[in-house]
């Protein structure tokens, strides 16, 4: 006993020094590791949560194995070198290789401190930032799988193909996995010949028929929107169309009154021959002007449904043999014939005869503008079950690679090459009256020939 407490009294003076300063230095390190989970992650200007670009991205799980790994293997290193060490000195030899151990120690201890210290503070910023169970590669692989099977059921699988063909593929799954799931039913049931046991597929069944018709349902929804979206566009679109066109129009009527009256004075002076020949020019085409701005104006009125109509009981017969009369001159210039095949008696209908008279004189105006010179215009009148019908048809001079419904939009016109005057808008404004006035319009193009098909209700 004597002897130990000597050796102790001896050794003492030499461990303490040694003692304290480990004391001193795992203060010190625990300050500092409290320090730097404390301030990681911040920066001075703001308060949010930064995470290193590089440390950061390893997932945490990995991040924890290879913290262990790395203590596992400081501890089983430093061990044994202190066991080495311990019992070179209990032989009273330290030398070199004592020292070198010593220093592999502490080697090891730096480099197990630094990987672990850079590992707790990245785990530290992602608890910071609430990522730590979720930048894991377990919870990653697991999201995966469940976003794989959820995606079956919220159909966001689908969500790159259009609605349409979302359900055709939905439909093609709900049909296998019904069938898979039939057949399992059967299969378990003559397997282990319980009917309870084949209810697990039918209960599968029923959550597969539940997803199938909540997500047509949402489908369904979502195109019906689409439409409803769609058509609100088309029409305040169309309405900002009809809104230019009247104030465009409304505003060029006063000008062009002024020039119009102007035109009028100056061809009632004492001009030079050559000047005569601009004023008339001047008057042609300020003429041609006012056709076009009126024009304008009565489309926007028919398209906005702010047309006025004086509907009254009007024979459609005498109204177009009333048109052919008026146009007779522009028919003699034309060299083109009208044929007419109308009825014998009067067909009466209730209409505006106004509008329906300027429907008439833009179809045969067209016709005579655009027929093939020397050719005729038959203008056909058919009455059957109280509905009377008007064809008017000619033969064009030119190719009409166009469609029925191309040729019926505005500023449309069947000559590509404009060599004939017009606006592109006659067969536009008599379509719109025609059905403000309780008819049908119709345009029909077979090879050369160009129909426009008219019907009215008849009445009594």
């Amino acid at each position: 006993m004597g002897e130990m407490q000597h050796q102790w009294e001896s050794e003492r003076a030499r461990f303490l020094p040694m003692l304290l300063a480990i004391i001193i230095f795992s203060v010190l390190a625990l300050v500092n590791i409290i320090y730097l989970i404390i301030v990681t992650g911040r920066r001075p200007e703001d308060d949010e949560v930064h995470l290193t670009p590089y440390m950061d991205r390893i997932y945490s799980d990995i991040q924890l194995v290879i913290m262990i790994f790395t203590l596992s293997m400081w501890f089983y290193g430093l061990v044994n070198l202190l066991q080495q060490y311990r019992y070179s000195s209990s032989r009273g030899i330290v030398g070199m290789n004592e020292y070198l151990m010593l220093i592999l120690s502490g080697t090891l201890t730096v480099i197990g401190s630094i990987i672990c210290g850079l590992i707790l503070l990245s785990m530290v910023r992602k608890i910071k930032a609430k990522k730590l169970l979720k930048h894991s590669l377990i919870f990653a692989i697991f999201h995966g799988i469940s976003k794989f099977i959820k995606s079956f059921f919220d159909d966001s699988r689908f969500s790159h193909f259009p609605l349409t063909k979302s359900l055709n593929r939905r439909q093609i799954i709900f049909t296998v996995a019904s069938g898979s799931m039939v057949f399992l039913s059967l299969v378990f049931v003559m397997a282990s010949r319980s009917f309870l046991v084949g209810l697990f597929p039918v209960f599968i069944e029923s959550i597969i028929i539940f997803w199938y018709f909540s997500e047509n349902k949402r489908t369904f929804e979502e195109i019906n929107q689409g439409f409803q979206s769609s058509l609100q566009e088309q029409i305040k679109s169309e309405q900002m169309k009809v809104d230019l066109i009247t104030n465009v129009s409304h505003d060029l009527k006063t000008p062009l009154t002024s020039i119009i009256s102007y035109v009028d004075l100056l061809s009632k002076e004492e001009l030079p021959e050559s000047a005569k020949d601009y004023v008339n020019i001047l008057a042609d085409k300020s003429g041609r002007l006012k056709n076009i701005v009126s024009d304008l104006f009565d489309l926007a009125k028919s398209t906005s449904g702010n047309l006025t109509l004086d509907m009254e009981r009007l024979d459609l017969r005498k109204l177009i043999e009333q048109t052919l009369g008026d146009m007779e001159d522009e028919i003699d210039r034309s060299d083109i014939r009208i044929r007419t095949l109308l009825s014998e008696v009067p067909v009466h209908i209730y209409s505006d005869g106004k509008k329906l008279y300027r429907v008439f004189q833009n179809i045969i105006g067209n016709a005579l503008k655009y027929s093939l010179q020397g050719t005729r215009v038959f203008i056909d009148m058919v009455a059957e079950n109280n509905i009377v019908s008007v064809t008017i048809k000619n033969t064009a001079s030119y190719d009409m690679d166009f469609t029925a419904e191309e040729v019926l939009q505005r500023f449309s016109r069947g000559d590509e090459s404009r060599t004939t005057e017009g606006s592109g808008l006659g067969l536009s404004i008599a379509e719109s009256f025609t059905w403000a006035c309780g008819g049908k319009f119709k345009v029909e193009i077979d090879g050369d020939q160009f129909k426009v098909k008219l019907e009215f209700p008849m009445v009594g």
